[in-house]
């Protein structure tokens, strides 16, 4: 660098800073790599060597977690790659874009990303990128719980794999498709595909291969053995369980590979605890605590140390300026003794002028297209809450008035045909319809108003018995409907009592739509109390539904047709604004359960 600065080398300076940063970032050291990666930057002005300098730049903020710079940083490489036509480049920057959209949990975007880059791969007939964007897809899947489409990707990477004979790419993505099959609860497909992989992993001697494959072994036979009846069989299973995480454990020391060795000794302690083996489940569990506080105090150490070091860069990158300053000024007082190139000197300092102008006006752009962006999204999710919101409308509302109004013409347009008993039992019909009209129309406002920004729930304790009364006030209506409320503990919930009062009305309709064809209807509500935590359940002994009719229920992005109302949108928002998880047990010809968890 010495050299290349005294003799105004520019590529070698440029070179030269890179090497440094090069230096730093496989030291860890990633405040000084980005700082030689930025001064490498400011040195030339070749579009290739720019985007080579993003693409360290990017590499560096991904390894300090800083995910945004590092996609900024990614994306400034890829549009340098794409005016330059360099496809192979392009190819690899998307697949870094794609993996950085994954540590930022948006699998989504990196599919996109992912699914560029592998066409641009196969076009081109690189094979090896072609196996790695096949292994990331399946890995984007598998974040997405889309667990059958992540096998897909991962056969397809070890096909391609074993046809390259690329023995590494093979045993990760026989790995991963383990992996997969576990998250499957598919055990025994996950300890076939895991063996392959250990195998693998043993033929070339692969530390890490050996970690991850004993710990998902492990993990496999643990889970056989939970929900194993007979008693050799689960025993077999423990064994087999402890074997495997021991393994995983040893070799971890060996290599100092701590990341693996807290969940490993959570595991085994809970294989031991099922052994009945409570001494060593006591001493696993204590090691499980140990490596989880190193893990957590490793991770504060280094960014103290940044913090640290944050100061002597600030000084360090001044004296660099200042030197860089006093070069600067030798170069100028050379070229003005040659008087004659005075002229192009002026025009140089115009073009630089103009060019960095248009650099800031192109910056500018780019930061009012994102914002542009980020107002789309949000126009785009107030439209759909407007689409939802006038679809129950549609559906809660109009129903009961019409019911209201049909009674009212024909009490006045025909009264002969209804005898003093059909008048007293269709008022009494119509004042409940009122009754629960407004009741719907308090929560179609409870729903909307959570839908505001800034609207959030006031918890308060709350006498459950309160809860019940008001439920049979309610729907004290339905006569041929036997109701029951328990609360045997007589408890308290401290939570919004007119969001639970919402979920527990809706739910409480929903079972009663349900009683078409069913002979002596029942609703149980039942409510008690475990290790300090609320819950409530509605049972109803209808015809029961499958799980695809409860989407609404767990899926935000589900949108179903405007005649299906409130109910499941009010119950998902509501549960969710107030910390409340719902489950559902529905049996074909049996019935349904809500449970909820408070």
């Amino acid at each position: 660098l010495a050299l290349s600065q005294r003799i105004n080398y520019k590529a070698g300076i440029t070179r030269s800073y890179q090497g440094i940063g090069s230096y730093y970032a496989l030291n860890d050291d990633y405040n000084n790599a980005i700082a030689n990666c930025n001064l490498a930057l400011k040195s030339t002005d070749d579009p290739k060597k720019i985007a080579k300098i993003y693409t360290s730049l990017g590499f560096n903020y991904m390894r300090m977690n800083n995910y945004p710079l590092a996609l900024q940083y990614h994306f400034k490489a890829l549009k340098n790659h794409e005016i330059s036509h360099d496809l192979a480049s392009e190819a690899t920057t998307l697949n870094n874009i794609g993996t950085t959209y994954n540590n930022l949990k948006k699998p989504k975007k990196a599919i996109l990303s992912f699914e560029k880059a592998l066409k641009i791969n196969r076009k081109q007939g690189f094979k090896m990128e072609e196996i790695r964007n096949l292994g990331n897809l399946g890995t984007s899947y598998n974040d997405l719980l889309q667990y059958n489409k992540a096998l897909e990707y991962f056969k397809k990477a070890i096909i391609l794999s074993k046809e390259a004979n690329q023995v590494g790419s093979t045993t990760i993505n026989l790995y991963s498709t383990g992996l997969a099959y576990y998250n499957l609860k598919q055990y025994d497909k996950s300890i076939s595909f895991a063996n392959q992989s250990l195998n693998l992993s043993l033929e070339t001697d692969n530390k890490m291969g050996f970690v991850k494959n004993y710990g998902l072994l492990g993990d496999n036979y643990l889970e056989k053995a939970k929900i194993e009846k007979n008693n050799a069989l689960k025993a077999n299973f423990l064994n087999l369980s402890v074997s495997n995480f021991s393994k995983s454990i040893a070799t971890s020391k060996e290599i100092n590979e701590i990341s693996d060795l807290s969940s490993n000794f959570g595991r085994i302690s809970l294989a031991h605890k099922l052994q009945g083996n409570f001494k060593a489940s006591l001493e696993s569990h204590e090691q499980y605590v140990i490596y989880k506080d190193s893990i957590f105090n490793a991770d504060n150490k280094e960014t103290l140390k940044n913090l640290e070091d944050k100061r002597e860069i600030e000084l360090r990158d001044n004296k660099l300026k200042i030197n860089q300053l006093e070069l600067t000024s030798k170069e100028k007082q050379k070229w003005y003794l040659l008087g004659g190139l005075g002229l192009l000197t002026v025009i140089g300092g115009l073009l630089f002028y103009q060019s960095r102008k248009r650099k800031q006006i192109n910056l500018k752009l780019e930061t009012l297209n994102q914002n542009l962006d980020a107002k789309n999204l949000e126009l785009d999710q107030a439209n759909k809450a407007k689409t939802r919101f006038f679809g129950i409308l549609n559906h809660d509302l109009r129903g009961p008035v019409a019911n209201l109004v049909f009674f009212l013409q024909l009490q006045q347009e025909s009264p002969e045909m209804l005898d003093a008993e059909s008048i007293k039992r269709m008022q009494n019909k119509t004042m409940t319809g009122a009754e629960n009209l407004l009741s719907t129309m308090e929560d179609i406002l409870q729903w909307s108003k959570s839908q505001m920004e800034n609207f959030k729930p006031q918890p308060k304790q709350i006498a459950v018995n309160q809860l019940f009364d008001d439920t049979k006030k309610v729907f004290s209506g339905y006569l041929k409907i036997n109701f029951e409320y328990q609360n045997p503990e007589n408890i308290d919930v401290f939570t919004d009592e007119n969001y639970l009062k919402t979920i527990i009305r809706n739910l409480t309709s929903n079972a009663i739509n349900v009683f078409t064809t069913t002979e002596n209807p029942k609703i149980i509500w039942k409510s008690w109390k475990e290790n300090n935590v609320s819950y409530f359940s509605i049972q109803d002994n209808g015809p029961g539904a499958n799980q695809e009719q409860f989407k609404t229920l767990f899926e935000d992005t589900e949108i179903t047709s405007a005649k299906s109302g409130l109910g499941l949108y009010l119950i998902r928002d509501m549960a969710k604004a107030i910390d409340c998880e719902i489950s559902v047990d529905s049996k074909i010809g049996e019935g349904t359960t809500f449970t909820l968890k408070i």
